[in-house]
């Protein structure tokens, strides 16, 4: 499992690429993970080129771009956290193709850790039969840990635990950590500091902002084909909302340079509420888009093999993101309730 290639930072996938990813996750999945690996995309990439990648394999394929938003998050935990050996041995794994994972969500029996042994199951695990290690979450006397755990292991896998009618492609469901042992990661309550928690939520919106794209373009090639390229309604329709995604892409990229660099480490609560209002844009932009994508193409996107129709299913289960009304709210309070002056927050 070898890394054969490497991406440019300045375009980490070109176009013919991105015609062979989507192709091959509408194909044969494995393959379009192949494609990622191979492309070097697993290795060593800035906050910058991650955010292009992101948003150019969502735009392919949600599943896709879900699993490697997840390797980026490994590796911005591992590069943050790991002690020394651990650090060395898993970037040199991610350098040599291994997918990385982070799965947080708990099952009935919440994930706990006695010493580096652990219990309990994972749901929502992303990448199931793909994912080369995990980072996962676990409870434990000292508080929440986070630990890199071998995700190899069929039979700890419950694919059939993931019965969403959208991102299918995306090997979710149970992953079983009962006698598992993990390699701490980190010390205790790690996980949710800031500005590398809710200030990582950029990259959910890279992912978001990604899907949608690759939602209007699926719908514009539709409407091409049937010649109605310069129907007014359509272009009335589509164009505002392309225009937002458009726009929406430079916050993001400026929500992922705060959360990544100095201004983030010095006012971490701040890059956190940056990042969240990309993610809750990037939600009611693709939302719109959906509804706009639907009128426009109409019946034949309800079809359950349609492009169209899957690419929206993928998006809208993709958005539903946990917590979104209390982000919601974080935002609303942090910009206009704080003592920092709104107009404050345009340059900072």
């Amino acid at each position: 499992m070898t890394s054969t290639s490497h991406a440019s930072n300045d375009h980490p996938l070109d176009r013919a690429t991105r015609g062979r990813l989507s192709q091959a996750a509408c194909e044969d999945f494995d393959q379009a993970v192949d494609l990622l690996r191979r492309a070097g995309l697993f290795g060593a990439m800035g906050w910058k080129a991650s955010a292009q990648a992101m948003r150019q394999i969502a735009s392919a394929d949600l599943s896709l771009g879900r699993l490697f938003e997840g390797h980026v998050n490994a590796r911005q935990l591992i590069e943050t956290h790991a002690d020394a050996d651990l650090r060395a041995e898993s970037l040199a794994g991610m350098e040599a193709g291994l997918l990385f994972g982070v799965w947080g969500a708990d099952g009935a029996q919440p994930v706990t850790a006695s010493g580096d042994r652990l219990s309990g199951a994972k749901r929502f695990a992303s990448g199931l039969g793909h994912v080369d290690r995990a980072i996962v979450s676990a409870r434990s006397d000292e508080g929440q840990r986070l630990f890199v755990v071998d995700a190899s292991d069929t039979a700890r896998h419950d694919p059939a635990a993931w019965t969403m009618s959208g991102m299918q492609d995306s090997r979710s469901g149970g992953f079983d950590c009962e006698g598992l042992r993990g390699r701490p990661l980190g010390p205790p309550g790690i996980y949710t500091r800031e500005p590398h928690f809710l200030g990582g939520t950029w990259r959910i919106a890279a992912v978001t902002l990604g899907g949608t794209s690759g939602l209007l373009d699926r719908a514009a090639a539709v409407l091409r084909a049937r010649g109605q390229e310069e129907a007014e309604a359509h272009l009335l329709r589509l164009g505002p909302v392309a225009g937002r995604v458009l726009s929406a892409w430079p916050a993001i990229l400026r929500a992922g340079e705060i959360a990544s660099g100095p201004e983030g480490a010095a006012d971490p609560e701040a890059a956190a509420v940056r990042a969240l209002s990309t993610r809750l844009l990037t939600e009611e932009i693709g939302q719109e888009a959906i509804a706009a994508v639907e009128r426009s193409v109409g019946l034949s996107m309800f079809d359950a093999a349609d492009p169209v129709g899957r690419m929206a299913r993928d998006l809208a289960c993709y958005m539903r993101q946990a917590a979104r009304d209390a982000f919601s709210a974080k935002v609303a309070s942090a910009l206009l309730m704080g003592d920092r002056p709104f107009e404050d927050w345009f340059d900072g």
